[in-house]
């Protein structure tokens, strides 16, 4: 009982671990400084004109987590066809 315990926490902190270096490497890799991310901030500062922050905070928030949870599925698949084309060269 003690083993299969331990045995789900260390797989749940490799789990943990590869989440983790999947969101370093993506924060790394993906420049806040482009021409897209600047007309986000354009139309970010216009809406604080009209609507409280609290709901842009929400509203950013939101957008973040969506962004994030998309360049991490991205990174997930560019892994898998990535391994699937190492072995077929390997084939």
């Amino acid at each position: 009982m003690k083993r299969v315990k331990l045995s789900q926490k260390t797989q749940a902190k490799k789990a943990e671990d590869h989440r983790h270096m999947v969101t370093q490497r993506l924060d790394e890799s993906i420049p806040l400084d482009s021409k897209e991310w600047q007309a986000v901030e354009q139309i970010l500062m216009r809406m604080t004109e009209f609507a409280p922050s609290s709901l842009i905070t929400e509203c950013v928030n939101a957008i973040a987590v969506y962004a994030d949870e998309q360049a991490q599925q991205g990174y997930m698949l560019g892994q898998d066809d990535l391994i699937k084309q190492l072995k077929s060269r390997a084939a």
